[in-house]
């Protein structure tokens, strides 16, 4: 059991650093070398799940809207138990 969650646990972490890795050399590339625009993202905070409009903007922009749950979990019992205390609307617009 314990082995189990280690190996879990150490995948995880694994996973999280070459996402961030990755993550982080994409975004060492200037966006002009791309051949395109910055991306500009911001998050909003809320206490329910918001919809954001989706499609062009001012300015030859693309917008889109993530919602991303904000997640309070605590361990009980070897088991976690995790309940969703607020939302992140991010919105990205390329």
């Amino acid at each position: 059991m314990i082995t189990t969650i280690n190996t879990k646990l150490a995948q995880t972490v694994f996973a999280i650093a070459a996402t961030v890795v990755v993550g982080i050399s994409i975004a060492s590339v200037p966006a002009s070398a791309k051949g395109g625009r910055q991306v500009q993202t911001q998050d909003y905070s809320f206490k329910r799940a918001m919809h954001g409009y989706e499609g062009h903007a001012s300015g030859g922009y693309f917008c889109s809207y993530v919602r991303i749950p904000k997640r309070v979990c605590k361990w009980s019992g070897g088991r976690s138990l995790c309940k969703v205390r607020g939302w992140t609307l991010r919105q990205e617009c390329r």
